[in-house]
Formats: structure tokens, C-alpha cells, sequence
């Protein structure tokens, strides 16, 4: 194996791929990426067992070939090599050989028999969307994701699939729910497939880098995403999603619309003394606007008041101010509609304007 590539377009494929595979492992080849030196392209491979990415970029090959080295220490030597001036990748000896101007490497390798490399394409079913809306989607709902192991399902994103209706991202750890969608008419099938934490960041990592259309495949046992030359193909998690139908709240009588940068300002002054932990904090809906209020153990306080419109009925609900807070940092609008019943009900959050996005916060006895 031999080829020369430009230092930036390796970084770029050596650092996405690096980024999945695991720093310590039983395995020693799981630590490691391959290189495949391919007719005038070079592939990187990178896999942690559950996902597994690809990236191919132009490269001068002159001898074909593949080997498989440490993840880490190739990333972390590639990373320091001067941007102006090209790399040569030469397989020596079963080493390595990475040369860059004046600057010389050589490092073990591991043949690639035992690489698992990419899986087999498995999904039922594919669509396009743009980079943009993709990356939104998943800012919109990434935060809501569970960290409890014990509920696995609730660890990942629900990709859901309407036929001839739309796509919708949703997620949730039981204090609250995020749900977002789009009209896709050319849908052929309904398919519900959790996508695990660490897949749904990686694919947002992705989107943002790359432009214009991304492919994205389903199936009950698969997600995979295409776009440029990167592909990733993930396992998926087994498991049931909760019913999130159930959760959105309907009938909520009483609305009020706020401006998005004021009540996060109110929020963030008001929060400095909530507690540390819970972030609680009592928000009571006036016919003048809302007054915010937080206390802690110290008995200290804070209170601020932010105007809005629509409040019929006075009414005081605790809530976890990072929470809301975290609702209104992906928002894309100006207003928020925040749609309540009573003081034990959840409530609905969305954009004035918007019917594609919803938020449900649960609320906190305080």
C-alpha cells in the first residue's frame, strides 16, 4: 500500500472515524482504523461493533492495499503535520510509514483479516432529506435522550416513518418529551426504529459538515446515512418506545405567547439561585405576564417578570428552569406559545407559527 493525500482531507476522515472507535478494548484490532488504498481513492474505516463508519476521499494510490493501525496515535500524529504539505502513507515491513515533509513516523500495524470493516446494507427503506433540516431535527430533540441504562429504549432517538405523511424524530427521559416532523409524501413504508444516543450525535456530526441532500435508510435492525463520501451504518436498539401519542397533552384550555430571548434571560438570571440540582423554579401566568421566581436552602431569592400575551387565567407552576431553558436554545422563532391546564398537568411548548415542533415539559411539585 502506497498514496499520497492531502494533510486536511486525511484529518477529516481519520478524525470522524476515530471518533467511534473505543480508546480501550478487549480486542486490539478495535482500537485500530483500516486503510484501504483503492483506484485513485483512499478509504478510512472505523468501528465500534455497534456503528460503523466509512469516509472516502481523492488520493494519488500508487500500490493498492490495506492495513489497520491505532485509531488514536494516527489521529493525534496526523493531526499535527503541517496543512501545506501532502502525506505519504507507505506500508513497509508491516509498519506504517507516514511521511510529511521533514517529518517521519512508523507505526504498527495489524493486518486487516480481522477488521470487522462495514456491514452489509440492511435497511428496508430510503429517503432524502437536506443536510439543514437533519441537523435540526436532531438538535430539536438529541437533548431529550435518556441516560438510564436500565430503560434502554429511552436512550435514543425514535426515527418514525408515515407512509405517504412524514418524518418525525422523538425522544424523551420521562420529564419531558421532544417531537419533530416533516412532510415527506413519497414515504412508502411506517417503520419505527430506535437509533442509539451515540449514532444520532454522530449523524449530526455529519450533517453539519456536509451540504446539500443526505440519504438515510431504515429497518427494524438498521439506520443508515449516506451523504458525500461518508457512510455510517448503525445497529439499532431493541426495544418498545412508550406510546408517545399518549403524552401529548390536548385540551389544554389556556395559552400564552412570550417572547424566546426574554424568558430565557429571566430564566438564566432567575436560576443563579435555584437549586444546584433540581433547578427548580415557580412561574405564575398573570393577565400582566409571567413573574419567575427561584429560593434555595440559604434562603436566598430571585424574581423576574417577562411580559405576555394571552394569559386568561392566574395560575402558579414549578418547573425545572434548564428544562425550558433547553427548549428555547433550539427554537427558531421569535415567539414560543406555552399551552397549560393546571398545576399538576404537563404543558405544551411550540413555536408561534410552527406546527412541526412540540415540547412537553412535565412539571415539579414545588
Amino acid at each position: 500500500m502506497k498514496l499520497i493525500i492531502s494533510q486536511s482531507l486525511l484529518l477529516k476522515q481519520v478524525q470522524r472515524c476515530q471518533s467511534i472507535v473505543e480508546k480501550k478494548n478487549t480486542k486490539p484490532i478495535l482500537c485500530n482504523i483500516c486503510f484501504k488504498a483503492l483506484p485513485n481513492q483512499l478509504e478510512v474505516i472505523g468501528t465500534d461493533l455497534q456503528m460503523a463508519i466509512s469516509a472516502i476521499q481523492e488520493a494519488e494510490v500508487l500500490e493498492e492495499g490495506a492495513i489497520t493501525v491505532s485509531a488514536q496515535k494516527a489521529f493525534e500524529i496526523i493531526k499535527e503535520l503541517d496543512s501545506d504539505k501532502p502525506v505519504e502513507l507507505h506500508l513497509q515491513d508491516d509498519f506504517l510509514m507516514i511521511k510529511s515533509g521533514r517529518s517521519r513516523f512508523r507505526l504498527v500495524t495489524m493486518p486487516c483479516t480481522d477488521f470487522p470493516g462495514m456491514p452489509h446494507n440492511e435497511t428496508d427503506m430510503r429517503f432524502e432529506i437536506e443536510q439543514k433540516v437533519l441537523s435540526k431535527m436532531i438538535q430539536s430533540t438529541a437533548f431529550a435522550m435518556s441516560h438510564d441504562e436500565t430503560r434502554k429504549y429511552l436512550t435514543g432517538g425514535l426515527f418514525e416513518t408515515q407512509a405517504n405523511v412524514g418524518f418525525r424524530m422523538i425522544s424523551t427521559d420521562t420529564h419531558r418529551l421532544n417531537l419533530i416532523q416533516i412532510v415527506m409524501e413519497h414515504l412508502s413504508q411506517d417503520i419505527h426504529t430506535i437509533v442509539p444516543s451515540k449514532t444520532v450525535i454522530e449523524m449530526k456530526k455529519i450533517a453539519e459538515e456536509q451540504g446539500g441532500l443526505i440519504e438515510i435508510g431504515l429497518s427494524k435492525r438498521q439506520v443508515r446515512l449516506q451523504c458525500g463520501g461518508y457512510t455510517l451504518i448503525s445497529k439499532v436498539i431493541d426495544g418498545t418506545f412508550p406510546p408517545y401519542q399518549d403524552v401529548i397533552p390536548t385540551g389544554h384550555p389556556y395559552e400564552v405567547n412570550v417572547n424566546c430571548k426574554n424568558l430565557d434571560k429571566a430564566l438564566r438570571r432567575c436560576m443563579i439561585v435555584a437549586n444546584e440540582i433540581t433547578h427548580d423554579l415557580c412561574i405564575q401566568f398573570t393577565q400582566e405576564g409571567l413573574h419567575i421566581s427561584a429560593h434555595n436552602n440559604e434562603q436566598e431569592q430571585s424574581e423576574e417578570f417577562v411580559e405576555a400575551k394571552g394569559s386568561e387565567v392566574e395560575m402558579s407552576i414549578g418547573f425545572n428552569g434548564r428544562y425550558l431553558r433547553d427548549v428555547l436554545n433550539v427554537l427558531g422563532s421569535e415567539e414560543i406559545s406555552i399551552n397549560y391546564r393546571d398545576e399538576l398537568s404537563s404543558i405544551l411548548l411550540s413555536p408561534v407559527g410552527q406546527d412541526g415542533e412540540k415540547y412537553i415539559v412535565m412539571p415539579m411539585r414545588i
